[in-house]
Parts: structure tokens; sequence; C-alpha cells
């Protein structure tokens, strides 16, 4: 197309992703990479998982999961935005994500270390210290402590995440 056509999934796509990608919505947001927005279309959860071997860290366990971005505001989170669902006091600046309810089964508990595979480059270490919402699934929240231009600027992606377990995936 030659731009002056609105794709209506691309628009919806960008609005839930504004909307749902974290650290407010009431200021004028920076429009969405397009890649980023494409990416999430394509497969995420169980039917992704893999276990593959890492010269460094053994075996792994990965699986595609769309990942968005939150920080310690009320807004988004409650009057004690700093304490997640553990119990732990989350500090900015440190390496740490909410994952949602379906992926505590599979593995994904209280302090597991997760890499985070972003164009092709790993990222991480980053522990599980929270838990989304039950309405999501196969999804992941990047802990952005109190910068939400850098969260917003995440926006909402398709992400590989690898961790290790004790179990092997059921496929």
């Amino acid at each position: 197309m030659n731009g002056r056509f609105i794709r209506l999934d691309l628009l919806l796509t960008l609005a839930s992703g504004m909307a749902l990608s974290g650290c407010g919505s009431e200021e004028t947001t920076p429009p969405p990479n397009p890649a980023q927005v494409s990416a999430t279309s394509s497969p995420t959860g169980p039917g992704t998982r893999t276990v593959e071997a890492h010269p460094a860290h053994g075996d792994r366990h990965t699986m595609w999961v769309t990942a968005t971005a939150y920080c310690s505001r009320p807004e988004e989170t409650d009057d004690d935005p700093f304490t997640a669902a553990w119990g732990d006091h989350l500090v900015p600046g440190e390496k740490s994500i909410a994952v949602s309810r379906d992926l505590l089964e599979i593995g994904l508990t209280h302090r597991t270390p997760v890499w985070v595979e972003v164009d092709g480059e790993e990222r991480g270490p980053y522990l599980v210290l929270d838990k989304m919402a039950r309405r999501w699934k196969d999804r992941i929240d990047l802990y952005y402590g109190m910068d939400r231009t850098a969260a917003l600027k995440w926006g909402k992606r398709r992400v590989r995440i690898l961790w290790k377990t004790t179990s092997t995936p059921d496929t």
C-alpha cells in the first residue's frame, strides 16, 4: 500500500498495544515500530515451546511469548507499586519480569532466571518477581522501574524466552 490507507487490523493492534503496554497512556505516546506490531501476530504459546542446548547454560526451554512493559506507578499497579505479587521489593534498574499465570505452570516460577531474545540477541537474565492479571496468557511484562519513556518505546513485541527447569516440555 502507498501509506494513505489505514488497515483496520493494524490500527486495532496499535491501539491495544498502546493501551496494554504499560506505563500509562494519558500523555501522547510515540508511534510504535511497525515491525514490533506485525511481529505480535505470529504464533506464541505452548505450541512454540522447544528445548535447545546452549554451550554455557546447557539445555534450556524456549517459547515465543508476547512481551509488554510496565512501571512502578500507582496508575498501573496499586497503591504500593514497588511490591510485587510474591512480596519482593522491585528495584528500578534491576532486571525483572512479571509472567502470565499460565507460564507459572510450565516452570516460570518465582525467581526463575529468564533470558529474553530480542532481534537474535539474548538479554538477561531477568528474574521472575511478579505475576500478571489472570486474563493474560503466553505473556511477560518487563519491569522498567520509573522509566515510562523506555517502557513506551518497548511497546508490545513477540519475543523468544529461554529458561531452565527440572522438567521437560510436553511436546
